[in-house]
């Protein structure tokens, strides 16, 4: 490759989620051979997942991922006694249940949700995703009328990402009988797809992606041939009050073993 060549370079900020990729990209020719056709695609067609929207998996986990530390997701599932008998029952109860949580909130919010009834015991539930600061496990419990309700941080620990949970969000496909065909698979708040900011696009002399010092959690993807060279990045910043938090518990485990020694 020649040296004067430029970085294409493409940055994706969503919350506490940065991703960022820079590549040298070549051109497909009608005269290239298999060989050189398939090199090309590495760098033209990265097998991982990338900066840009390529999938719904992508497009999903820079929504969740703005929900930066206050995200909770939650389990709705239907009692015996409440179990809708169709996809369209189940959206009627879904629609009845946030007209009730827009009620109690008293002003619009960000939420994700899907339907899913193919795995598991093959029964209608909500997967639903809410900001814990705007419904608490004991006020969803009290809202949700018709079952149960499990709940549980959008990120489980220190080295989890909002892409598990996209992924798992996208794993049931309509089949026209549980799920109808032209049904969507989740559906996103107006309020929150408003809130993601179109991609940053650059040119630049580096393929190198700088990383923070301590982020939260990060990875990387790179691949390089005689034809091009493509570099990924991506990295989930520290939660800004983790120190806080670790301090007031901290705090509380000191408290408690003076107790214990008294």
């Amino acid at each position: 490759m020649s040296e004067d060549l430029r970085w294409q370079c493409c940055r994706q900020v969503a919350g506490p989620l940065v991703k960022e990729s820079r590549a040298i990209r070549p051109r497909l020719s009608r005269l290239d051979s298999p060989y050189d056709r398939a090199e090309k695609n590495r760098i033209l067609r990265p097998s991982r997942d990338s900066s840009v929207c390529r999938s719904r998996v992508d497009r999903l986990e820079l929504l969740l991922a703005l929900f930066g530390f206050d995200g909770q997701s939650y389990t709705l599932t239907f009692a015996d006694d409440c179990l809708p008998p169709s996809f369209k029952e189940v959206r009627k109860a879904w629609r009845r249940f946030l007209y009730r949580l827009k009620r109690w909130r008293g002003r619009p919010f960000d939420y994700i949700y899907l339907i899913e009834g193919k795995h598991g015991g093959h029964r209608y539930h909500i997967h639903l995703t809410v900001r814990y600061s705007d419904f608490p496990p004991l006020a969803m419990e009290d809202l949700w009328t018709n079952g149960f309700v499990e709940g549980k941080p959008l990120l489980l620990g220190p080295y989890d990402t909002y892409r598990r949970t996209a992924k798992y969000y996208c794993k049931e496909r309509t089949d026209g009988v549980v799920i109808p065909i032209d049904a969507r698979t989740w559906v996103a708040s107006r309020s929150l797809t408003a809130q993601l900011l179109p991609p940053e696009r650059w040119e630049d002399d580096s393929g190198k992606i700088p990383f923070p010092d301590c982020p939260r959690c990060k990875g990387s993807n790179h691949v390089d041939n005689q034809f091009g060279s493509y570099n990924y990045g991506w990295y989930i910043k520290q939660d800004p009050l983790r120190p806080t938090l670790d301090a007031i518990d901290a705090e509380r485990k000191a408290k408690r073993k003076q107790q214990l020694d008294s």
